[in-house]
């Protein structure tokens, strides 16, 4: 009897062996299983907008920042130097903007005085006509004459144009080029003054941090790592033999290695529709490689899983396996079998 129970454990562990190998020989054709997934999230990389030495460090590794929250300050003496540099050439564009409008009503009272010169010396002219017709007068008395009316003429043309100049330099208004170049400059000067205090642009855990006071840190360069926990999805490679199963909307089964003996739900989300060619690279000649195999390796297609419910003790890199449900029962049934065995099996591996 004994005998007997041993030799049917064995059929049956053989049986379920086969059966197990079987489905996953052609699972790519049927459920589509991978164990080449890998839990994401999203990941803001900050860097000061402006270059300079760190003051102060306001956040520590591991947490939770909300937006707006200071992360750490740049010494910013010099900024706040050019900011009151800015001001000060902003106060001395609107002092000769407003020397300007002096200069034109200066402009304007000198004319309206050549203008009463020049009067005067067509009107001295005349009289010189006069007394120069009667002979009462020397050519020389006349000439004379003649040449300050001329002149007094020229000087009513020198103002009028003077003041056709300054009205042009005033044709803004309130504001001319200089004005608006030194409210730009300190507007930027002001934007560099605040970009030194570094605060966080969304929700987030702070992740990787090695930064400390007294480090000097130039602009654009990654400094810290804020992680978004709310954003997840998991990216899975599958075989591209299983392409039809692999269209949004899916279901899915997920076994975290993070966390053995729990099978989680997920749903496929979208697929990268292009990967990269090594062997033709862009602007490149192509590399043609020769494959001595009979068989040669499968295509990987990246697929973008989103997960149902998943558990924020998960961190971005942690690894999973993923089975696509195929909508037989019998095919689902033995896929969930073999996910769940996969998930416990984790507890060991």
């Amino acid at each position: 009897m004994t005998e007997k129970i041993y030799q049917y454990t064995l059929y049956a562990v053989l049986a379920i062996t086969l059966g197990f190998s079987a489905f996953l020989i052609s699972a790519d054709n049927l459920s589509p299983f991978t164990t080449q997934a890998t839990m994401h999230k999203t990941v803001a990389n900050i860097a000061p907008e402006v270059s300079g030495v760190v003051a102060t460090v306001d956040v520590s590794n591991g947490e939770f920042v909300h937006a707006g929250d200071t992360l750490f300050t740049l010494d910013n003496h010099r900024y706040a130097l050019a900011v009151k540099q800015a001001e000060a050439e902003l106060h001395q564009a609107e002092q000769s903007h407003s020397a300007k409008w002096q200069q034109l009503h200066a402009a304007e009272q000198a004319l309206a005085q050549r203008m009463v010169e020049a009067n005067n010396a067509h009107n001295q002219l005349l009289r010189q006509q006069a007394l120069q017709a009667k002979g009462l007068i020397t050519v020389q008395a006349f000439d004379d004459a003649k040449t300050a009316a001329d002149v007094a003429t020229s000087a009513v043309k020198a103002a009028k144009a003077d003041i056709a100049r300054l009205n042009a330099e005033l044709a803004t208004g309130n504001k001319n080029a200089a004005i608006e170049l030194a409210e730009a400059k300190l507007a930027s000067a002001k934007l560099d003054l605040a970009r030194s205090h570094v605060v966080a642009k969304t929700d987030g855990t702070v992740s990787n941090l090695q930064l400390q006071a007294g480090t000097y840190v130039n602009q654009g360069s990654v400094v810290m790592f804020v992680v978004n926990e709310t954003n997840t999805w998991l990216s899975a490679d599958f075989n591209e033999k299983g392409v039809a199963h692999l269209q949004a909307g899916t279901p899915v089964w997920i076994s975290f290695d993070a966390l053995p003996g729990k099978v989680y739900q997920g749903t496929i989300a979208n697929q990268d529709r292009a990967v990269f060619d090594a062997n033709n690279p862009a602007n490149q000649l192509s590399t043609v490689g020769n494959d001595s195999r009979w068989i040669r390796e499968q295509q990987k297609i990246r697929t973008r899983i989103t997960v149902d419910e998943a558990n924020p003790a998960l961190i971005a890199g942690s690894r999973a396996s993923v089975m696509v449900e195929n909508g037989n029962s019998l095919i689902d049934g033995i896929g969930y079998c073999w996910i769940s065995l996969v998930s416990w099996f984790r507890y060991i591996y």
